[in-house]
């Protein structure tokens, strides 16, 4: 008996006793006693979880289904009597199972146990937490609706009670029902339709109302089939790989055990029919609107979906595919392999890829493992010997001996033996080295090759003795050494001489290989006619996968993943995705429990396998098992690498996964460290991954934010629903009468499958990655993850290589001491991190720019445009390491610019390797143009790829020279290209002026030419003369005619529009127009704002006359702001994008940073926002609040805040007409006569006094041209010198522009500090180099240098005539004035004194500007700002110009 009976007995008892007592007469007795607390109060979400914690431990019951007993985790709290009966059948059962299980356990072997589940929380927990002021305002709205409908009560309806089921007695509405009882048919009366509650006499049914929990309606016996029966039902075997490894030793790499391996089938009933899902006309009616069918389900059902039977390799002949029966050999013994990743372990090369079986003619995944690679050093003897310094041992004295070659042999085997490496051999050979290391001679020179195994430890790269001054080769990689030496060119098909099929399981491959010799493994021949060209069909998973936050854990969780899977899919077939068949397999599991009859509904049929899963544990392990079955070669995705791996890695982990590494090929036993988030590409080793949000992809696609629904859009002309990630849990509501909404949740996920295949296929990625890597060398993977610093230096490795070069190490020293010499710190700065002996140079100038002429152009301009001009530079000059001699720094320690090589000298390896690639691209092109070529739109489509690979590499090849972490790093050789680059544009505007024509603009490798003509005809004529002129002055740079503009806008530097004659068909032009750096093609701006300033240009260049323009443009915006402030614009139009340059977290001060406050909140609700990912937002106002004449940052919102139906947040309206409407137009406008600010924003509706400034006509200019306080900052210090400040650090020299120029100025919240080398600039420094320009300006005024006006005369001198201004030089009728005078200098001085004034710099900036970030960055530097103002203003108070003695103004007067 238990002792809860025990104590209501006694109690009752005890009751009765006193009662008998009362009635004799006695007197009553008040009980005092604190009454014994029986029970625990718990809440109600902790007991559901109790409940729930009992439901995940293992069932202690044989037999458990819906005919006998069935728990449900629930107190039964009805009375002891029943109890006291179960409690005894308990016992008696339990000692009969105690000794049958004694019995079984000695006679069979302990297994390994299996982790038990964690309870289940409560749906509780994946709902975002709400506010206290949310939930009075959720409190007051629905008091405030009873209130409303106190009038309008239905009238209450007499029913008779029915009784409860015989099992079932507990109160639902405390207790949540157990997920597998009431989705899965584990009631007697329950026919699995979605009409559950009789209706009869209650108000319309709707999923958020709640019927009695004891009330169910009558059904058939039978109609689904439980859970427990299903999973019986499983056909459960052991794959016959089994035997193939039952003899080998595991322990390296993981004991694995087939058994688990789940034939991937669809749930179908057995022998009995389906029931009828389809709703009751009564609840369709009654669903609400939002329920409805979206509009993308009709892509969905488009789709095209094969049978799930063909999982898996292709087999023609029907039979299952064993490791054993694989018969991949040729007849001589060879193997003919194509390699797609690889993996280097243990100083092993693992080869994974695809083989053909012979026998069953399907293509299966292969490992080829390739052993015995040695190490290639080389070491260079030193010039002369060096000894230790007996005062200084860390001292290296060199001496006069010269070192012999056994010296250095035997230098090395001393250091081999230090380090306990047993064999090697070595020789002496002699190679050439160019990389400018001053301690290895340039040239061709002799080198000791050591040779030893991988298996040997590494020899530290700075390991030197008295006779060898390095070793080069210590950090190379095996795989970088094996396919240099074996000439391995990316992907392709490999011959394997004397293979060895042993299926070590050391991977997941259907077929492992060993190979012993590396020799034994090359690439076929092109010229071997029998050699295999194309690549085989792979296997393509596109694989979608969608989290929920749990707020109460603070992590991340899989709730459904779908998997599409196409096999046999060729790569270079443009046939679309939705043509072709494949298997769809998409797994989910509940939150607390499914919607009544999801799994039905799931089992019914649809677009693929829809498997559910009781727990997440369960949906990993199911997911694995179809990678594992499938064996996909590449996997597709969106944010995989960023976000679903992370989330997916951490998940196995935590629920101990069972074979967790089969998400990538290669077999792991233990977990290696998860890396952070984006780095953890090593797990996928063996699958190509390709990611359309990766880093990749955005070289190679163009988007404003590579979003899934912005890809779609432009890639696939497709309007892709977003899914508000908050609102996940509410799908998954177990108390939704109907599933529909759960499974548009699932379809959502797997149409998402099929848009990321699709848009893979359409901007080809995979095909062309693939010829970037054949042209490259390296693999395939790091150019889909986007590794093209490592593409260029592959290429140029094999080349070096093939030409007995030693080519730098990776992690050696990346900069050649000439390119970048060590700079010591100035005294008094201190290098950053305490590394004094090390300084970072300045970066190298770059590409000239010339400063354009601003205004409306109306005549055509030619832009004459230099093709491929850096590498055509290179070819032109000869520029590379074998040719250009190193230079020595100047007297002041700066360096030199070398000078090109003499035309007799033999061209380099670099113009040769660029002229190769260029003459390639040729010959493709010339074959696109074959006519046989253009009926075959696939032939033409794979011509067309790789003439794109050639253009890109050949274009890339220069970048090597000057990225700085590339091991073929070479300053000088970049400065060199750029400099000879801005040579070339100033000799060819200089040749243009010779003509008669003038250059308006011109951009590093283009020149805009004013043809002065109207004609087209006439135009292109003096284009056609010109590129001839240019072209005649070089053999390989050539000029061509890039394009002709009607007309073109100029504003600043990079930045124009202009209307682009496309063609010129019997005298008509078609145009377009071109943008070029305007605000309407930066993401910071939103639709809206794009959308005006596209109307605004096309009437700017429309042709009319500017009266009709500036009207049309006024009457526009008028509407526009009417319009606007009605609301009638749609959310998206407002969201604007900004980037993040770094982690959330990582910002300092976040306050004046909408995009970063936005991204802070995303993470807190369990989102991605990481380095690099573009951050929606809107500027809302909350509920009674005003908008601001600033930008405020706390107000930006992500737009799914904006778009919740319950969402109190409205449009800050007037935040866009002024800060993201009027400042694009009103740039436009700058130079249209007829309009100015002012006159734009009242057209907006906005105070036009805030915007009063001067109309930009030449008549106000000159009105107004002495008012000093009408003249803007911009214009009035646009003459001034630059404040040039100097780093101690890295000796960098660049330009303190204006604190509101926050992309280049060098202040910082934390202070001033090098963009460069982030070194802190002191302020004493600053202060020093402030004064020092201040007083050489000053001593420039009092040289007192004067210039003659006249342009013929041009008289300089510092003499001065007795008649005053007249010019000094016989016969010259022209006037001197001072070179520099006194308002110059005046002007100087205001402008240092404006650099370091918070206030000015607030109202002179841009606005487009963050106005708050500007006065917060003034706020954290003044007292900077003060010491720097202050050493202006002392200069300042002693100008004479500050001054006005009013005394001797007004001296005449009398009082």
């Amino acid at each position: 008996m238990s002792d809860r009976a025990r104590r209501e007995r006694k109690s009752k008892l005890d009751k009765l006793a006193e009662y008998k007592r009362v009635r004799q007469g006695g007197g009553r007795v008040l009980d005092d006693d604190t009454p014994t607390t029986l029970y625990d109060e718990v809440s109600e979400e902790q007991y559901k979880g109790i409940v729930k914690g009992r439901l995940q431990k293992d069932d202690f019951v044989v037999d458990d289904g819906v005919e006998g007993y069935m728990d449900n985790g629930m107190d039964d709290w009805t009375g002891a009597d029943d109890e006291e009966v179960m409690e005894s059948d308990m016992e008696e059962d339990s000692g009969k199972r105690k000794k049958k299980s004694r019995k079984t356990e000695d006679s069979k072997p302990k297994a390994k146990p299996k982790p038990r589940p964690m309870p289940a929380p409560a749906i509780s927990a994946y709902r975002p937490t709400k506010t206290a002021e949310e939930e009075e305002d959720l409190m007051s709205s629905l008091l405030s609706g009873m209130d409303a409908q106190a009038s309008t009560i239905l009238p209450s309806k007499s029913r008779k009670r029915k009784p409860s089921p015989a099992y079932r007695s507990a109160d639902f509405s405390s207790s949540p029902v157990r997920p597998d009882d009431q989705a899965n048919g584990h009631f007697n009366e329950y026919d699995g339709s979605s009409d559950v509650y009789d209706d009869s006499a209650l108000p319309p049914a709707s999923d958020d109302l709640y019927s009695s929990p004891k009330k169910r309606a009558k059904t058939s016996e039978g109609a689904l089939t439980p859970a427990a029966e299903r999973l019986a039902d499983l056909n459960v075997q052991s794959g016959s790989e089994d035997s193939e490894f039952a003899d080998l030793d595991m322990d390296s790499f993981m004991e694995i055990d087939e058994a688990d391996l789940v034939d991937i089938k669809p749930l179908v009933k057995k022998e009995h029919k389906e029931p009828d899902v389809a709703p009751k006309q009564s609840t369709a009616k009654a669903l609400k609107a939002d329920d409805a069918p979206p509009a993308w389900l009709s892509v969905y059902d488009s789709l095209s979906v094969s049978t799930p039977e063909t999982l898996g390799p292709v087999n023609t002949s029907g039979k299952a595919i064993t490791t054993s029966k694989i018969s991949a050999q040729e007849p001589d013994g060879s193997l003919r392999f194509y390699w797609l990743d690889y993996i280097e372990y243990q100083g092993r090369v693992f080869f994974l890829g695809k083989v053909k079986d012979k026998a069953s003619d399907a293509w299966v995944s292969c490992c080829v493992t390739v052993e015995n690679i040695q190490r290639n050093l080389f070491v260079v003897p030193r010039e002369k010997r060096v000894e230790q310094d007996e005062d200084d041992p860390e001292k290296l004295i060199e001496t006069d001996v010269v070192p012999e070659l056994k010296d250095v042999y035997d230098d090395f085997d001393m250091i081999r033996k230090s380090l306990g490496i047993k064999s090697w051999k070595g020789k002496f050979v002699k190679r050439n080295y160019v990389f400018g290391e001053e301690d290895v001679p340039r040239g061709e020179s002799q080198f000791l090759k050591v040779v030893y195994g991988y298996n040997e430890k590494e020899i530290p790269n700075t390991a030197e003795s008295p006779n060898i001054a390095r070793i080069f080769g210590t950090s190379t990689s095996a795989f970088e050494l094996l396919v240099l030496k074996r000439k391995i060119m990316g992907p392709c098909w490999l011959q394997i001489k004397k293979p060895e099929v042993d299926n070590k399981g050391v991977s997941w491959c259907k077929l492992e290989v060993t190979v012993s010799d590396p020799k034994d493994i090359n690439p076929f021949p092109e010229s071997d006619p029998d050699a295999p060209k194309d690549i085989p069909p792979l296997t393509v998973m596109s694989l979608s996968v969608r989290t929920i936050v749990n707020h109460k854990e603070n992590n991340r969780e899989i709730v459904c993943a779908t998997a599409r899977i196409w096999n046999s899919m060729h790569i270079e077939d443009r046939t679309p995705p939705e043509r072709q068949p494949c298997a769809v397999h998409t797994f989910v599991r509940p939150l607390d429990r499914f919607p009544s009859n999801f799994e039905a509904r799931a089992r019914a049929g649809g677009k693929g396998v829809i498997s559910p899963a009781k727990n997440e544990r369960m949906l990993l392990n199911s997911l694995l098992v179809t990678l594992y079955k499938a064996d996909p070669d590449v996997i597709v995705g969106h944010d995989f690498l960023g976000v679903s791996l992370d989330v997916l890695l951490n998940r196995m982990r935590t629920l101990k996964a069972d074979h967790w590494s089969r998400i990538g090929r290669f077999r792991r036993n233990n977990w290696p460290n998860i890396g952070r988030q984006g780095t953890n590409l090593k797990f996928l080793t063996g699958r190509l991954l390709c990611d359309l949000s990766g880093d990749g992809a955005k070289g190679m696609i163009a988007s404003t934010t590579w979003s899934l629904t912005e890809l779609c859009k432009t890639f696939l002309k497709s309007d892709r629903q977003e899914i508000d990630p908050d609102d996940t849990a509410s799908y998954f509501d177990g108390n939704l009468s109907n599933p529909e909404r759960l499974l548009t949740f699932v379809r959502h996920c797997e149409l998402d499958a099929h848009y990321q295949m699709a848009i893979a296929s359409e901007v080809q990625i995979m095909p062309l990655t693939k010829q970037l890597t054949n042209l490259a060398g390296n693999s395939w993977n790091k150019t889909l993850n986007g590794g093209r610093a490592e593409r260029n230096e592959y290429i140029l490795l094999h080349e070096f290589h093939r030409l007995k070069y030693i080519c730098p190490d990776k992690w050696g020293n990346k900069k050649a001491a000439a390119a970048a010499p060590v700079v010591e710190p100035q005294d008094g700065d201190e290098a950053e991190g305490g590394t004094a002996s090390k300084g970072k140079k300045k970066k190298y100038q770059g590409g000239l720019v010339f400063e354009p002429q601003r205004r409306l152009w109306d005549k055509f301009i030619l832009v004459m445009d230099f093709n491929s001009l850096y590498p055509s530079i290179i070819q032109e000059y000869n520029i590379d390491f074998t040719t250009v001699e190193r230079v020595d720094p100047d007297e002041n320690g700066e360096e030199r610019i070398p000078e090109p090589p003499s035309s007799d000298v033999p061209q380099g390896v670099l113009p040769r390797l660029i002229a190769t690639l260029v003459n390639r691209r040729r010959q493709v092109k010339s074959l696109m143009k074959d006519k046989a070529v253009l009926r075959d739109d696939a032939k033409l489509r794979q011509y067309d790829i790789k003439q794109l690979a050639l253009k890109l590499t050949a274009n890339s090849m220069y970048g090597c020279l000057g990225f700085e972490h590339s091991r073929f790093y070479a300053r000088p050789l970049a400065a060199l290209t750029t400099h000879k680059g801005r040579e070339i544009l100033t000799d060819t505007r200089q040749l243009a002026e010779s003509l008669g024509l003038a250059v308006v603009y011109g951009d590093t490798d283009s020149v805009f030419v004013n043809s002065n003509e109207t004609d087209f005809a006439k135009a292109k004529k003096i284009s056609e003369d010109f590129k001839k002129a240019v072209n005649e002055r070089y053999k390989l740079l050539e000029i061509d005619l890039d394009g002709v503009f009607q007309r073109m806008l100029l504003l600043h530097k990079k930045k124009y529009a202009a209307l682009k004659v496309e063609k010129v068909e019997d005298g008509k032009m078609t145009v377009k127009v071109e943008v070029k750096g305007l605000d309407m093609k930066r993401r910071e701006y939103c639709v809206l704002s794009k959308n005006v300033s596209e109307y605004v240009l096309n009437q700017i260049l429309s042709g009319e006359s500017p009266d009709t323009v500036v009207d049309n443009i006024h009457e526009y915006l008028r509407t526009l702001a009417e319009s606007v402030r009605e609301g009638k614009y749609p959310i998206d139009d407002f969201i604007i994008f900004k980037r993040l340059s770094k982690n959330p977290e990582e910002y300092g001060e976040a306050k004046g940073l909408p995009h970063v406050q936005v991204a802070v909140r995303m993470k807190a609700k369990g989102g991605s926002a990481r380095s690099g990912d573009v951050i929606p937002y809107i500027f809302c106002l909350s509920e009674g609040e005003e908008s601001t004449k600033t930008p405020q940052a706390d107000r930006a919102r992500h737009p799914n805040d904006v778009r919740r139906a319950d969402s109190k947040l409205r449009i800050d309206f007037d935040y866009y007409l002024v800060h993201q409407i009027l400042p694009p137009i009103a740039r436009l406008c700058e130079y249209i006569q007829g309009t100015d600010r002012a006159r734009l924003a009242e057209s907006l509706g906005l105070d036009p006094g805030r915007y009063n400034t001067i109309v930009n006509t030449e008549a106000s200019g000159e009105a107004f041209a002495s008012l000093d306080s009408q003249i803007s900052d911009k214009d009035r210090f646009k003459d001034a010198a630059p404040f040039l400040v100097r780093c101690r650090k890295c000796q960098g020299q660049l330009t303190y522009e204006p604190m509101y120029e926050r992309d280049v100025s060098v202040l910082r919240a934390s202070g001033p500090e090098c963009p460069g080398c982030q070194a802190p600039f002191s302020v004493g420094s600053l202060q020093m180099q402030l004064e020092a320009q201040i007083r050489e300006h000053i001593g420039v005024y009092y040289e007192g240098w004067t210039i003659c006006d006249d342009a013929t005369c041009g008289n300089r001198t510092r003499a001065m005539g007795v008649y005053g201004r007249r010019c000094l030089k016989r016969g010259c009728p022209g006037t001197v004035a001072f070179e520099y005078s006194d308002a110059q200098l005046y002007n100087q001085l205001r402008y240092y004194a404006f650099l370091f004034d918070a206030e000015k710099a607030v109202k002179a900036a841009p606005a487009h500007s963050s106005i708050e970030e500007i006065r917060i960055l003034g706020a954290k530097n003044a007292d900077f700002l003060e010491m720097m103002a202050g050493t202006v203003i002392k200069y300042l108070d002693h100008c004479g110009r500050r001054w006005v003695d009013l005394s001797n103004i007004f001296s005449f007067m009398s009082m």
